[in-house]
């Protein structure tokens, strides 16, 4: 069924609501099913426009109102998927929410008001960084703005359960810690079925960003056995994780629904190495900034949100090869310049 509001589509019993949104991905998906009698939400929207209202109008064409759902499990921390939380919270109190430990942890972090200096001076460290991957100072200024700017469209809601890699939920839910677009992404993967509800960690039609995230002082700590900086080898070993589960359908947050998931994980990984050897072949001894690779990878006709995300991606693969010892940087002038 679909309108021009939304478009519901139902598998196998899942229940797929896609509601359009004014950004490059152009839809988000959240799905609903039942298990064991309980109705089961992944992901959470958006709180922005009147996404809410398609999303409780889609709720009314399934025959079901926000009283009945019983959990929501969010993929990760992004205002398109964490968005709506406390509202859903506040309209059921009975509706469980549940998310990982670290996107918990980041969420506490960025609402609260108290911890916005050091948010604030974490942003200013990660420009400061970015200027000396080749952007300018007038780029890095607005990258702060940027870091400290998103963190306002979310509200902090306490999960009632936290969830943790390999955790099993209603005896065959698993929930599969997925870093890469976010460090505390999760998939959830029905065992019985061989359903995995993907959130952005795959898609059909493009790869998700895979950059740099900022971490607060604590968490760096807490979680310092992970290398928060080569974040394109979590990704990778985390499609592993997802192909050996060998899936029958994947269920993205963003486009067309999966039916090839291990041709579709394929693709994505023989995307990254040809990046990788394209980043390499194109600083082979020719040295240049991280900033200049991500322009003449990408172009330089983006607009300045496209061009940050171009050189984070970029980064992601430098620092990859950089702990594959395949690249080497080099100081100039105030700029790193990566080479090989």
């Amino acid at each position: 069924m679909s309108s021009s509001k939304f478009e519901l589509t139902e598998i196998n019993g899942v229940h797929r609501i896609k509601i359009p949104v004014p950004f490059p991905v152009k839809y988000i998906c959240v799905y609903l099913f039942k298990l064991q009698g309980k109705n089961i939400l992944i992901d959470a929207g958006l709180n922005m426009g009147n996404w809410k209202k398609k999303l409780f109008s889609a709720f009314e064409d399934i025959n079901i109102s926000i009283r009945d759902i019983d959990y929501c499990i969010i993929t990760h921390i992004h205002t398109d998927h964490i968005g709506l939380v406390k509202v859903l919270k506040q309209k059921n109190p009975e509706l469980k929410i549940l998310m990982h430990d670290i996107t918990h942890d980041l969420l506490k972090w960025e609402t609260n008001d108290e911890q916005l200096p050091e948010l604030e001076q974490e942003a200013r460290l990660t420009a400061n960084q970015l200027i000396n991957y080749g952007l300018s100072e007038e780029q890095g200024n607005r990258i702060v703005q940027f870091f400290t700017y998103w963190p306002k469209f979310l509200e902090y809601q306490k999960p009632d359960i936290v969830v943790h890699d390999g955790d099993i939920l209603f005896e065959r839910l698993e929930i599969i810690w997925t870093p890469g677009h976010s460090f505390g992404h999760i998939c959830i993967f029905d065992k019985e079925n061989k359903y995995l509800f993907s959130g952005d960690h795959i898609l059909s039609r493009i790869t998700p960003h895979i950059g740099n995230f900022i971490i607060p002082t604590d968490m760096a700590e807490k979680y310092k056995n992970h290398d928060f900086k080569n974040i394109l080898k979590h990704y990778l070993i985390s499609l592993d994780k997802i192909d050996k589960l060998n899936p029958k359908i994947i269920f993205p947050a963003h486009q067309e629904i999966i039916y090839n998931p291990h041709e579709r994980i394929q693709q994505i990984k023989e995307h990254h190495q040809n990046r990788l050897t394209e980043i390499s072949r194109l600083i082979k001894d020719n040295p240049m900034t991280a900033y200049r690779i991500s322009q003449i990878h990408f172009g330089e006709d983006l607009d300045e949100m496209n061009s940050y995300m171009a050189l984070s991606e970029v980064l992601g693969h430098l620092f990859y090869l950089e702990a594959e010892d395949k690249v080497k940087a080099i100081e100039s002038n105030g700029k790193l310049l990566y080479y090989c």
